[in-house]
């Protein structure tokens, strides 16, 4: 199976049962369950191939942002200070119960 994609944009393949294989010809990778792959920017084609019957993916796309990344517990943001923030308006309840 092929899926055009646009130029630049991050791919990122979830494979939720079964197992496929994903990449360029002769360059393919196997993913079982539950598996993820983060595909390279470059090309507008994903190939990809179901080596178990019932496969199911979940196939992510879209612009890069090319920020940085803070993560910590259920919050993600672009530093560790807004990081923090979080989680104090989270403690005093401005976020909502």
């Amino acid at each position: 199976f092929e899926l055009e994609i646009a130029e630049g944009h991050n791919v990122v393949v979830f494979v939720r049962s079964g197992a496929v294989r994903v990449g360029a010809e002769g360059q393919e990778k196997a993913l079982g369950p539950a598996a993820t792959a983060l595909m390279m920017r470059e090309g507008t084609t994903l190939r990809l191939s179901a080596t178990e019957d019932n496969t199911k993916v979940l196939i992510l796309s879209g612009q890069p942002l090319d920020e940085p990344i803070a993560a910590q517990g259920p919050f993600v943001m672009n530093t560790m200070d807004e990081i923090r923030q979080a989680n104090a308006d989270f403690r005093s309840g401005k976020l909502g119960r």
